[in-house]
C-alpha cells in the first residue's frame, strides 16, 4: 500500500483524516482533494487526462457540485477500492458494483477507519485477478436509500425483510414497500451480513428475523413464511445448509 486519494470539500475534515491514517500508516503517501472534478482529473476520467495511480480512496458522499456516487459512476475502469466517507448514518445502494467496500461516518472513529483501511490495503496488495471487487458492505447498523416513482426511502438494512432476483435486477422487500434496483442479487448478498440474511434458493434471500414461520414441503424441504404473506421454499442443497447450520 503506498498512496491513497481522499476527497473531502471540508478542509478541516481532510486534514483530520489525513493525520488519522497517517497515524495508522506513517509511510503512506496521501493526496487529497476537495471537489469530485479535481478527484476525476487526478483519476483520469478524460481520454486528455494522465491517470496518477492509487491504491484505494476515501470518498465523502456530499461533495459541491457532483456527488461521491456521481463520481464513481464517471470513474474509468478498472478502479482501486473504495470506502465511503458521510456524515449520515445512510448510503446508497447505487453503490453497488462500483468498488466500494464499506462506509465510514463522520466523525471517523479511527477504530473503524484502522480496519477499513487494513481491508484495502489487503485488496491494494492483493495479486491483480480480473479486476477489483465490486462489493459493497454497509454492514447490519446501516441504512440505505431506496428510489422509486414515489420518492426516496431512507431504510434501516436490518429492515429488508427479503430480496429477489427480478430480470437481472433485485426487488428489495421492506415493511409494505418494495423497490427494484438495478444490481444483480449475488451482487447484494455479498454486500449483506450472513448473520441475518439467508439465500434460501437462486432468486431469493431472506432476512431470518423477518421469517414469520416454518414450515417443510411435501418433499421435506424448509419453506419460510414472509411478512407480506408470500412463502419461499428453500433449494435442496440450500435446505440442507441451514439445518446443518443450525443443528435442525
Amino acid at each position: 500500500m503506498k498512496t491513497v486519494l481522499v476527497v473531502e470539500d471540508e478542509a478541516v475534515a481532510l486534514e483530520d483524516l489525513r493525520d488519522s491514517l497517517l497515524e495508522i500508516d506513517p509511510g503512506l503517501e496521501i493526496v487529497g482533494v476537495q471537489t469530485a472534478m479535481d478527484a476525476l482529473d487526478l483519476l483520469g476520467s478524460r481520454k486528455s487526462d494522465v491517470p496518477q495511480t492509487f491504491d484505494g480512496i476515501f470518498l465523502d458522499i456530499e461533495l459541491p457540485g457532483m456527488s461521491g456516487i456521481q463520481m464513481l459512476e464517471r470513474l474509468p475502469k478498472p478502479m482501486p477500492p473504495v470506502v465511503l466517507v458521510t456524515a449520515h448514518a445512510m448510503m446508497a445502494l447505487d453503490a453497488f458494483g462500483h468498488g466500494v467496500i464499506g462506509c465510514l461516518l463522520k466523525p471517523v472513529d479511527q477504530q473503524r477507519l484502522r480496519r477499513a483501511y487494513s481491508q484495502m490495503k489487503a485488496i491494494a496488495d492483493a495479486p491483480k485477478s480480473d479486476g477489483q471487487p465490486s462489493t459493497f458492505e454497509p454492514g447490519s447498523e446501516s441504512r440505505v436509500l431506496l428510489r422509486d416513482r414515489n420518492g426516496i426511502h431512507m431504510v434501516h438494512v436490518l429492515d429488508f425483510s427479503h430480496l429477489t432476483e427480478e430480470r437481472g435486477s433485485t426487488r428489495i422487500f421492506f415493511g409494505n414497500h418494495s423497490v427494484v434496483v438495478p444490481h444483480q442479487l449475488s451482487d447484494m448478498e455479498a454486500g449483506l451480513d450472513r448473520e441475518y440474511f439467508f439465500r434460501v434458493n437462486s432468486s431469493t434471500i431472506v432476512n431470518l428475523d423477518k421469517v414469520t414461520h416454518y414450515t417443510t414441503s411435501p418433499t421435506g424441504l424448509f419453506v419460510a413464511g414472509l411478512p407480506d404473506g408470500t412463502a419461499a421454499e428453500f433449494s435442496p442443497d440450500r435446505s440442507r445448509l441451514f439445518q446443518e447450520r443450525y443443528e435442525l
